[in-house]
């Protein structure tokens, strides 16, 4: 009797073992296995933050580099300073919660002779919800202060709805998840041919979760990236609008619209040549990405002798099959990611291929240094042909 409960106790314990050493194994392996998430949503390498940003609209000159300048208007981050053309670049991180706030306080479309246009956010190239879309078409009803109106409003409230764009006194915050890696755009959706001609206009990027030296998952990985925005200016035209808004003159007919610059994150040829923000420098040996937005009206076909493009994703989506070109033909509001690899010493000069922006001189130079910083080809002059 003393053997058999004996045998009994030690069976018991060895089955009571065994279910605990079960429970924590299934409890590893719970805690190690992503749970499933609800369909649409995504679960993201890296921790998804939330990111704010505050946008002005002012205006500002832009001076040439024959002399000749420009009235222009867009955004800015800095409340006390002028229109930045092209608008700040906004990087954020795949899976973050964005929030883009604009503030319509010295709206330079008003003038004694001008009510003002009001300006809006389009976030081109996000799918977002027509609430967050910045068509004033389909912008929703709130306060001038931006709050969203989701119920009927008693006619006994002090609340006043508002539509449309958002005009002098008003802002608005754009708000939306970092869905998808790549390259985006942004500008005004409020008389769009006047505004974003006028400079209303800017980048945004997206960072894949976890690899930031990634266009995407699993594409080649880079040392250093630009972002160039394209775009180009009728100086006749922005002097006849300025004279439209302060000085009553007639109405500028964009469909006239006759480029006389061709700019390349603001700056026009040979200013480009020099500029580090318009210019490509690398060491030989290094991989960059070249994140191209044409926020022109104009195709643009962009070609650099000597050097060949990897396409490894367009319009803010990697591409299942990269391919590789030598000349790359950029529609007005597309956007492309390219792989340059840089194995050889000298400087290659960047411009474009059709003839009217040629003629116009809208080149860059990608400069590729030795390790020593040195360089076996000069710098070209402002004659330089493409």
């Amino acid at each position: 009797m003393d053997k058999r409960r004996t045998w009994f106790v030690l069976g018991l314990t060895i089955f009571l073992v065994a279910l605990f050493i079960a429970g924590v194994v299934a409890t590893q392996t719970q805690n190690s296995t992503p749970a499933l998430l609800p369909a649409g949503l995504k679960q993201y390498a890296a921790h998804p933050q939330v990111r704010n940003f505050t946008l002005y609209v002012r205006d500002n000159v832009l001076k040439m580099p024959d002399g000749k300048q420009i009235y222009v208007f867009g955004y800015t981050d800095d409340p006390h300073g002028r229109a930045k053309v092209p608008a700040p670049v906004i990087v954020v991180n795949e899976g973050d919660t964005v929030n883009i706030t604009l503030i319509n306080d010295k709206d330079p479309t008003i003038s004694k002779y001008a009510n003002g246009d009001g300006h809006t956010i389009h976030l081109h190239g996000l799918d977002l919800s027509s609430t967050y879309d910045g068509d004033p078409m389909t912008a929703p009803p709130r306060t001038a202060d931006g709050q969203i109106i989701t119920t009927p409003v008693s006619e006994n409230s002090n609340i006043q709805p508002v539509l449309g764009p958002v005009v002098q006194g008003q802002r608005f915050t754009y708000h939306f998840i970092a869905n998808y890696a790549g390259t985006y755009w942004y500008h005004c959706h409020v008389e769009v041919e006047e505004h974003v001609q006028m400079g209303m206009y800017g980048a945004l990027v997206v960072q894949p979760a976890g690899t930031p030296n990634q266009a995407y998952i699993d594409t080649p990985t880079f040392n250093k990236q630009y972002t160039f925005v394209l775009s180009e200016m009728d100086s006749a035209a922005h002097q006849m609008d300025h004279a439209n808004i302060y000085d009553n003159g007639p109405v500028m007919n964009w469909t006239h619209y006759k480029p006389d610059f061709y700019l390349i994150n603001g700056k026009a040829y040979p200013a480009t040549l020099t500029d580090p923000d318009a210019s490509v420098t690398a060491t030989r040996g290094q991989t960059v990405l070249l994140r191209f937005v044409n926020a022109g009206s104009k195709v643009r076909s962009i070609s650099s002798p000597g050097v060949h493009f990897l396409v490894v994703g367009t319009d803010g989506r990697k591409l299942d099959n990269p391919y590789t070109e030598d000349t790359l033909r950029i529609g007005p509001a597309e956007r492309y990611d390219l792989i340059v690899q840089l194995n050889q010493a000298g400087r290659f000069i960047m411009h474009d291929h059709i003839d009217a922006a040629l003629t116009d001189k809208a080149l860059t130079v990608i400069n590729v240094n030795n390790a020593d910083g040195s360089n076996p080809v000069p710098l070209p002059t402002a004659n330089t042909k493409g």
